[in-house]
């Protein structure tokens, strides 16, 4: 019995070809998507569940209120933490500190790698359980300068040869010695660190100035990591008391006008999917994302099965009088609801067929609009569940038009099908298609304002140069040296050293200055750059002047502030500031030598704060080339000539700094959701589709009579199309709020924004009613492009 129902499914669905086509194309999109978000859920919660002590593993965060009343969650926490609670209370069996400030660049021979590493205790292998393919672990992280790389930082520096017992050359850090080398990890792991090295090598460098006085330091939290596993039996609210105990240091905050800080314990389980800590490692997804996904999924599938329910109803009606003849044969009601929920059920399974070629697809071309997980998750598991998936589809989708038209009359549908009603009205399907519309027209509204937003970043004058700029990297050779090398190429007009590029986050460092009279700290952004630095960039000097050329490259004396630094310090005009100075580790003064208009050095998300253009060559990590308005080509192949002279033998990687910041203006968002948002609109466009043929099918026998009677064309197509322009006028009265709503959030991150503005909402409204009209027009045409004849012959 099932063949023949399989059988008679292929039949129709070969015989309805087009049918067939919208819906398998229909829910092969959406479940595309469905199969890309499952994927990335799956990816989100992998991370972190090979460790063997994860169940008693927590993480130590801190909150702090700074004397403003702006409230931080942060993942990081004063370096003595660990070992307070480890020594202290009976509840903590062991404990492990990550210090993530190990990055920089490594040096064998020749070769020379960035490296993004942390200094860790040797608890590290007994806390988290990594393995290691050389080594031991109960060494590897115990003698100072002794560092363990993972095993592709190793495989990148010595190739097939075995690393123990080398030494590698750290930039600022001096050299290490490989004890280890880590095994790939089973999954996904937040502490995505390239190198551990021992904590005892801090000490040295904290009084080398290399690293600030933190390990011992309880009132600086920054890049400090605690871990505490807790002893079998013990609850977390031991934990809880520890750490409240340990905050009533923090007490005498609050009378000082400092702010207040307390900790708070993380379950291990609970760092991926993250909730967004600042200071955070690993690039963990956020639950934001996460649910997003989860949301937009649940409602792409559940539009596109609404869809395939109304255009299996039109279709049903051509199919009444085959419903009718087999009940008259004998067939029973619950083989007709077989027949119809096999054709679905197999709809839905070609639509999965579809759906992971196209997933294949996007993998293998790279496809950018949409972010597409690892193929290899895949597993034969994942596509069983996948399989129950589209299975279960099928039948929720199904089974409405099933029941329906299952429990066909054979008399009246052999007497006259144009009578058939089913459900006994639409007002269900004309509520969903408000609902459907309402969403695309907010999904619109919101898509173009994320556009706006997006170029309105890519424009912005941000207050520096950009165009005509590239950054070479200096890879280890003296800056003074390659600088004399560029200038004299006529194509190269000037040239700065600097540590980073203006504009990009993360490319900013921060440290902790203070005046002369005043104990409370002010934390400052600032880059490295040289005497150039300022006529390079274009940045405007309000009084002073850029560093003498006679500073010191040894010991640093002097620094350029901006505008806002001059606020918040108290100082009334750029001209006061000049000759202040500021002490840096409480110990090191330096002197304001120019004062700079205020500009954007990170990106538009963030108000511009404090910062500072300090004069440190050891923190110079690229030359900034401004270059004639000529042939860039030509003009990059002489670049990396003289380069090349440098750097014998290494690959040459320069940047156009316009080109470097236009990769962050958010085209891979945009598309993604002008990708969801065609596709939303797409189903919406076909759901109304099938609810227009439906009731122009019914309305044949009424439409026939008024064209009989004497109405015009024009006149049926008002009167057939009016209730459904009336729906999409009520889905536009509830999505330009939702969408002004939408939109306000999103543009809430950026402390530099567009307006909302009520052109682009209105636009954004009549694109899709203009969309919808096309739709409807194109179904009650047909209805009224008919001669009455043929309709009224048989009645």
């Amino acid at each position: 019995m099932f063949k023949r129902y399989l059988v008679i499914a292929f039949r129709n669905l070969q015989r309805q070809r087009l049918f067939t086509f919208i819906n398998i194309a229909g829910l092969a999109v959406s479940m595309t998507v469905c199969l890309v978000v499952l994927l990335s859920v799956r990816e989100s919660f992998s991370y972190d569940n090979f460790h063997p002590l994860a169940s008693r593993i927590w993480r130590i965060t801190t909150h702090a209120q700074t004397p403003d009343g702006r409230k931080y969650h942060v993942a990081s926490v004063p370096m003595p933490m660990g070992t307070a609670l480890k020594s202290n209370y009976a509840a903590v069996e062991n404990e492990a500190t990550v210090y993530g400030a190990l990055s920089g660049e490594g040096k064998i021979n020749d070769k020379k790698i960035n490296i993004r590493g942390a200094f860790a205790t040797p608890s590290f292998f007994d806390v988290f359980g990594f393995k290691l393919a050389a080594g031991n672990p109960r060494m590897a992280l115990t003698t100072p300068n002794s560092i363990v790389l993972s095993a592709e930082t190793a495989k990148r520096f010595f190739g097939t040869n075995d690393p123990m017992g080398k030494v590698i050359q750290m930039d600022r850090f001096g050299s290490f010695i490989v004890s280890g080398v880590l095994q790939p990890n089973p999954s996904r792991s937040h502490l995505d660190f390239e190198a551990f090295a021992a904590m005892s090598s801090v000490p040295a460098l904290e009084q080398s100035k290399v690293l600030p006085d933190q390990l011992n330091n309880w009132d600086i939290v920054k890049s400090s990591y605690t871990y505490v596993v807790l002893r079998k039996g013990e609850s977390v609210s031991a934990l809880t008391s520890a750490l409240t105990d340990l905050g009533h240091r923090y007490d005498g905050f609050t009378q000082k006008g400092w702010g207040t800080m307390a900790f708070e314990a993380q379950a291990f389980s609970k760092i991926s999917p993250s909730w967004d800590l600042f200071d955070d490692i690993g690039n963990t997804p956020s639950w934001g994302k996460v649910l997003t996904e989860m949301g937009v999924a649940f409602g792409l599938i559940l539009c596109a099965c609404f869809n395939y329910t109304n255009l299996s109803i039109v279709r049903a009606l051509q199919r009444a009088k085959e419903v009718g003849v087999r009940k008259v044969n004998g067939a029973h009601r619950w083989q007709i609801f077989m027949q119809f929920i096999t054709e679905s059920v197999l709809m839905c399974l070609l639509s999965l067929v579809m759906a992971v070629l196209l997933l294949l697809t996007m993998q293998a071309s790279h496809f950018s609009g949409l972010p597409v997980p690892d193929i290899n998750l895949l597993t034969p598991a994942i596509l069983g569940w996948f399989l129950l998936f589209s299975v279960i589809i099928g039948l929720i989708a199904g089974a409405i038009p099933a029941w329906a038209l299952s429990a066909f009359q054979p008399a009246k549908v052999l007497k006259n099908m144009i009578d058939i009603k089913l459900f006994g009205g639409i007002g269900l399907r004309k509520t969903l298609i408000v609902i459907q519309f309402s969403l695309s027209i907010t999904a619109i509204i919101f898509l173009v304002t994320v556009y706006r937003q997006f170029h309105y970043k890519s424009v912005k004058d941000m207050g520096f140069a950009r165009r005509d700029i590239l950054n070479v990297p200096l890879e280890g050779v003296d800056y003074q040296r390659m600088k004399e090398r560029m200038l004299q190429l006529k194509e190269v007009e000037s040239a700065t050293a600097s540590s980073g590029t203006l504009g990009m986050p993360r490319h900013s460092s921060f440290c902790n200055l203070r005046t002369g009279d005043s104990k409370n700290t002010i934390e400052f952004g600032y880059y490295a750059g040289d005497m150039d630095f300022l006529n390079v960039m274009h940045l405007k000097l309000l009084a002073g002047t850029t560093f003498p050329a006679a500073a010191s490259r040894e010991k640093e004396q002097y620094l350029v502030v901006n505008e806002k630094a001059l606020s918040i310090m108290g100082v009334k005009s750029p001209a006061d500031a000049i000759g202040k100075t500021l002490f840096l580790s409480d110990s090191l003064p330096l002197s304001i030598v120019g004062v700079v208009k205020d500009f954007n050095y990170q990106p538009i998300e963030v108000n511009i704060r404090p910062m500072a253009i300090r004069f440190i060559p050891g923190e110079f990590h690229q030359l900034q080339l401004t270059m004639n308005n000529g042939d860039k080509t030509a003009q990059l192949a002489d670049v990396k000539k003289i380069w090349l002279e440098l750097h014998p033998g290494e690959t040459f990687n320069a940047e156009w700094m316009d080109e470097q910041l236009l990769s962050r203006d958010g085209r891979e968002v945009v598309s993604m959701l002008g990708f969801l948002v065609f596709i939303t609109t797409m189903i919406a466009a076909l759901g109304l589709l099938g609810i227009v043929a439906y009731t122009s099918f019914t309305r044949k026998k009424e439409i026939s009579i008024r064209k009989v009677l004497g109405a015009t064309a024009p006149g049926l197509l008002i009167l057939l199309s009016k209730n459904y322009v009336r729906l999409i006028l009520i889905a536009g009265c509830i999505a330009l709020p939702l969408g002004y709503i939408g939109s306000t959030f999103f543009l809430q991150i950026f402390a530099y924004r567009v307006s909302i503005g009520i052109l682009p909402m209105l636009g954004s409204f009549f694109l899709l009613l203009m969309l919808a009209l096309i739709t409807i027009l194109s179904q009650t045409w047909r209805a009224i492009d008919v001669n009455p004849a043929d309709n009224l012959r048989n009645d």
